[in-house]
């Protein structure tokens, strides 16, 4: 209960009516599966504490309570079985707009209370108390993916909430799956917001296929979808806004205020915000290149036209507006290809016999100098770009394969260890100003470069961090997660990406598909039929936190696997967020 100040002409209620209505509002609140405790104060306000609305976003719970009118800040005490903490807001709640309680454990009692102010200093404590029990999580095993805490040390972790992307997939080649093993995997997307000690304190559940997310600046997130869509959506689930690609094989989306981006085919990977709030992102569009491969492991195989997808960087307005282009076909020789180009990306996306050349896979701008930087997954290279003139400032990847108009702009490596990136994924800006990247670590070859690419069973993945003079054209690798393999090593050979966290200096590792080969005699191409193919075995995501040190220790881990090896949970990627409370403004 909160006290109000005494002001001339309050009504005092008689001990008998003041009873009556301690009763009646504690009945209403057995209704709504809440407790109000026992107090001696008045005026009673009324205090309630539901499950959000939305069932997408089931852990958030919504406060409400009839605040007196000089009061306009609010600040929310929680406690559960083991720990306790505070929300704090700008605004006290009406019934319309109730405070949004964000970072609940599931099937967890709560004990909430309140305390309010007129100046956002001085707060007075309501005396009572509300008790709020959170839902369960998903008890379906096709919703909800089983993982395993394999270490949490708290005290020593980035502090945080570590926000997945987690998808369904089977074990089974692309070409192979029927078309309702498609739609299993096609419909469903989940979010997952998961605290230090490794429980879910948020999820978001829908049923269309996620791939990257973000939070923006305003605190809302972002994710893309398999089907050429980004939205953007608050904690509690609500769509804000979406962008699509015009020309998508899916035609318009069903919401109708989604905001077509004219005359691309794709939008894919992940958007990222940059400048004022606009957003750059990768669109393949297709183009009939003659003479193009037919293997990519023949050279002398016959050569055809082909439908070929590059990659067009686009930085877009939240209006669709695009306001900068660069299309990799203008500036990249699309008979330079690399390993997976033949392989069914694009035609199990909506495009048929279209096959893959750049696949742009991570793409941030860098404001020190206002230039752009890219990941092109089948050239293993990632390329910086001037943004004002739209030239190449350098080429980060092995040398292998690059015509002579490109010698000049390929850094060379320095230091006694290093290794480049094969098929890495989403590079990123660390705040150090140093390069992070997931290296998957593929075939660690190029197509007819004569090298034998290295087998499945001894490849592994790993975040590699790399120092680039731009003065001297260098680069050296200053850390690696994992120096040489072990027992616990992943193969993942697609998604995945790193990050550098602000405050420990510590690395995000979120690798997306933790594979332990079955076999020694394991293919990489998804045509050759006397072998299993990476995509046949079982496996699931693995999500780590690491010691920036020589060697890297650590400090957490999160395994998923399905214990029965019927569903492969992929963890896309994700990042770590210091909390997801938003301190929202007033109304």
């Amino acid at each position: 209960m909160l006290t109000r100040p005494q002001k001339p002409n309050i009504c005092i209620l008689s001990a008998d009516k003041l009873l009556r209505l301690i009763l009646l509002l504690s009945s209403l609140a057995a209704c709504e599966g809440q407790h109000l405790s026992d107090s001696q104060s008045e005026p009673l306000l009324h205090v309630t504490v539901v499950q959000n609305s939305n069932p997408k976003a089931p852990l958030v719970a919504l406060l409400s309570f009839s605040a007196p009118s000089p009061y306009s800040y609010t600040r929310v005490h929680l406690r559960d079985d083991r720990r306790s903490w505070t929300l704090d807001f700008d605004r006290t709640p009406t019934d319309a707009t109730p405070l949004p309680i964000v970072g609940l454990r599931s099937d967890t009692s709560h004990h909430i209370g309140v305390s309010v102010s007129m100046n956002g200093v001085d707060y007075e404590r309501w005396s009572g108390s509300v008790h709020y029990r959170t839902p369960g999580l998903p008890t379906d095993r096709y919703r909800m993916p089983q993982f395993r805490v394999a270490n949490s040390e708290p005290e020593r972790m980035e502090p945080g909430i570590t926000m997945l992307s987690v998808r369904r997939a089977l074990t089974i080649r692309p070409q192979d799956r029927t078309p309702a093993q498609h739609q299993f995997m096609a419909n469903f997307g989940l979010i997952l917001g998961i605290d230090n000690e490794g429980e879910i304190v948020w999820y978001y559940e829908t049923d269309e296929r996620i791939s990257g997310i973000d939070r923006l600046r305003n605190g809302n997130l972002i994710y893309h979808k398999g089907n050429f869509e980004t939205v953007e959506l608050d904690l509690l689930g609500n769509t804000v806004g979406s962008w699509y690609a015009e020309r998508r094989p899916q035609g318009k989306p069903e919401n109708s205020a989604a905001i077509p981006i004219q005359g691309i085919e794709t939008l894919h990977h992940q958007p990222h915000e940059v400048r004022g709030g606009s957003f750059l992102s990768f669109s393949a569009n297709s183009k009939v290149i003659p003479n193009w491969y037919t293997s990519e492991y023949d050279a002398d195989a016959p050569r055809k036209a082909q439908k070929v997808m590059g990659d067009t960087i686009i930085e877009f307005a939240r209006s669709g507006e695009i306001l900068w282009a660069w299309n990799a076909f203008d500036y990249l020789d699309p008979y330079q290809i690399g390993y997976e180009a033949l392989d069914p990306y694009w035609t199990t996306r909506g495009f048929p016999q279209t096959w893959d050349w750049t696949h742009g896979n991570g793409v941030s701008h860098d404001p020190r100098d206002d230039s752009i930087v890219a990941s092109f997954k089948l050239l293993d290279a990632i390329i910086k770009i001037d943004r004002e003139s739209k030239a190449i400032k350098w080429i980060f990847g092995d040398h292998a394969g690059w015509g002579e108009q490109y010698q000049d702009l390929l850094l060379s490596p320095v230091g006694e260890d290093f290794r480049w990136p094969w098929h890495q994924h989403n590079p990123r800006w660390t705040h150090a100003g140093t390069l992070l990247v997931f290296n998957n670590n593929r075939g660690q070859t190029k197509p007819f470069d004569g090298q034998k690419p290295v087998s499945f069973n001894d490849t592994y993945s790993y975040s590699a961090e790399y120092q680039i003079n731009e003065e001297t054209g260098t680069v050296e690798m200053v850390w690696i997660s994992e120096s040489e393999p072990d027992a616990s090593s992943c193969s993942s050979w697609a998604m995945s990406e790193a990050h550098r966290l602000p405050t420990t200096d510590h690395i995000l590792e979120i690798s997306a598909m933790c594979h332990k080969p079955l076999s020694k005699d394991v293919t990489w191409d998804p045509r050759d039929r006397s072998k299993p193919h990476p995509a046949d075995i079982p496996h699931g995501g693995r999500v780590r936190e690491y010691t920036r040190t020589k060697p890297a220790e650590v400090v957490f881990e999160l395994d998923f696997r399905d214990p029965d090896d019927v569903i492969a949970w992929q963890v896309y990627g994700g990042f770590r967020t210091p909390e997801l409370h938003i301190k929202e403004s007033k109304p």
